[in-house]
């Protein structure tokens, strides 16, 4: 047998395989209420010459991008679709480390956080707090359990009210809404980045978690149907002065830093804007030099 018509045989059997899945998967109610995931209905929707190649009237083995339409179809998780690519002979999409190579990861961006003069925490794809340095800690007020390995994941972090970050960022009109216009943008930005994992078990987590706060359900369809692709940095937060003991609003901005050649995990750094911000910073033992981040 020829290596291509080889491909072609491997190929529509791995779809075979995960369509009639699929099928069985439907009385779950798992699917959208149109999807039947038939033969006909994949060759009618995504692949126009699928009944084709089932009848060998066509030997072509698809390309990549229509390995990657019919994987979307069939609502495949990266392993998945990994799985269609490397039947067909393409190479695999790379959406997150190993756990053994998040592991090393995290320690490196470990290693780098805690030189950092700032307040810093390191975030991983799954939006997990897998660490912070101490003036993270007393900025925002962290729980000290978090330090000892329970970690918090940022989902919690702005949405449970138990937490300090959403009551003291909420304490007027105006910083509610700067709030509520940031987790807007911030749910989006994080649908847009892990567009090809939705189907993963991971990311339905992540969402599960957005459903526990009622607040964060709201923001889900907000974001949802937002227009507005930027995501607006500076932020508003009560933070406690350790001189005069007093309560002050200030304004901070955050960058993300990548180590290792790897999007995830990130180093989230937090920088001060107004001079308030300035001050409560330097009072933390950050860096004098740090400055006022305008413009940045």
């Amino acid at each position: 047998m020829p290596a291509d018509e080889t491909i072609l045989v491997q190929a529509l059997a791995e779809i075979e395989r995960l369509r009639m899945h699929r099928q069985q998967e439907r009385v779950h109610h798992r699917y959208a209420a149109w999807k039947r995931f038939t033969q006909q209905e994949l060759n009618d929707e995504v692949y126009p010459t699928y009944k084709n190649l089932l009848v060998g009237r066509s030997r072509r083995v698809p390309d990549r991008q229509a390995m990657l339409n019919i994987a979307e179809y069939l609502e495949c998780s990266s392993s998945e679709r990994n799985d269609l690519l490397l039947a067909t002979g393409y190479l695999p999409v790379q959406t997150a480390l190993s756990p053994a190579k998040l592991e090393q990861a995290v320690e490196q961006a470990r290693h780098t956080m805690m030189a950092l003069p700032y307040p810093a925490m390191i975030v991983t794809h799954t939006e997990d707090i897998r660490g912070y340095n101490e003036y993270c800690r007393q900025l925002f007020h962290f729980p000290q359990r978090a330090v000892d390995g329970s970690w918090m994941n940022r989902v919690d972090l702005h949405f449970n009210p138990d937490l300090p970050v959403r009551t003291r960022s909420t304490f007027d009109q105006a910083s509610l809404e700067q709030w509520e216009a940031h987790a807007v943008r911030g749910i989006r930005a994080f649908k847009q980045k892990h567009m090809l994992s939705r189907h993963d078990g991971w990311y339905q987590d992540v969402v599960k978690r957005f459903g526990q706060y009622d607040l964060a359900g709201g923001h889900l369809e907000q974001a949802a149907a937002c227009e507005d692709d930027s995501l607006e940095l500076t932020q508003t937060i009560l933070a406690k002065s350790e001189r005069t003991g007093e309560w002050t609003s200030i304004q901070f901005k955050q960058f993300s830093i990548s180590t290792g050649g790897q999007m995830h995990p990130q180093i989230q750094v937090f920088l001060p804007v107004d001079k308030a911000a300035h001050q409560i910073f330097e009072e933390l033992g950050c860096s004098v030099n740090c400055g006022l981040v305008e413009g940045l």
